[in-house]
């Protein structure tokens, strides 16, 4: 049986949310050393900018009307290799995804390249190539349904040329350790320019409607986040 954060008595939360804030505080200092001695990102640090298409199939699956909805929606996609090593050498991949709303707020997603199993889709995978395998973004969210993940696959299995991304990917969706279960498709379109690269992405600042981070998890990532813009970025990617 799965218990719940909520569902824990107070003094057990109290030893969560105390462990993640510290989490937070390393992770922070961490970033921001890094940060300052790359002067830019302190993770994927070099990366290529596309523009893109999501095709949203409408299956209802999440409550997330975004994701629920049938619509054609235009974002632009960032593929980087988190830790900037050389090319020969595996590196986790990411995938950030920004949209915008009707409002026009925008929405950011973050892909990391992981394992497929129940328990892998929360483990990161370092990998030679961006397409030899499924990203997804790690950290569930809260929606009315549940602990919710998103997860990319390319539809079409096959080499790309490095910092570029197969033409289409699938986009899913679970709940928790969950079935996939297909909710779109996202066409990559022509690469963008310089002024893309400078966009910095931050999925805790700019939360899809719907969704929520949960207050350990935030605790756990927003001052990292925090800690990078201090250096003259917005985001650790």
């Amino acid at each position: 049986m799965t218990v719940r954060a909520n569902q824990l008595p107070a003094s057990a939360r109290q030893v969560v949310d105390t462990a993640a804030s510290a989490g937070g505080t390393l992770l922070a200092a961490a970033f921001g050393t890094l940060a300052r001695v790359r002067r830019g990102r302190p993770l994927h640090p070099q990366g290529a900018t596309y523009a893109a298409t999501v095709a949203m199939t409408g299956q209802g699956l999440t409550g997330v009307p975004w994701l629920d909805e049938r619509g054609l929606h235009r974002v632009t996609v960032r593929v980087s290799r988190s830790a900037g090593l050389p090319l020969w050498m595996p590196d986790v991949y990411g995938i950030a995804v920004r949209a915008l709303m009707p409002d026009e707020t925008a929405v950011d997603l973050l892909f990391a390249t992981t394992g497929d199993t129940p328990t892998g889709r929360f483990v990161l995978h370092p990998r030679r190539g961006v397409e030899r395998g499924p990203l997804s973004t790690l950290m569930p969210v809260r929606s009315e349904r549940g602990p919710l993940l998103l997860r990319l696959v390319p539809a079409v299995p096959g080499p790309v040329e490095e910092l570029s991304l197969p033409t289409t990917l699938t986009l899913s969706c679970a709940i928790g350790r969950g079935a996939w279960h297909d909710v779109g498709v996202l066409a990559v379109g022509a690469p963008l320019g310089p002024d893309a690269e400078a966009e910095r992405h931050d999925p805790v600042l700019h939360e899809l409607p719907g969704t929520e981070q949960y207050p350990t998890l935030r605790r756990l990532r927003e001052p990292a986040y925090r800690a990078a813009r201090r250096v003259g970025t917005k985001s650790p990617q």
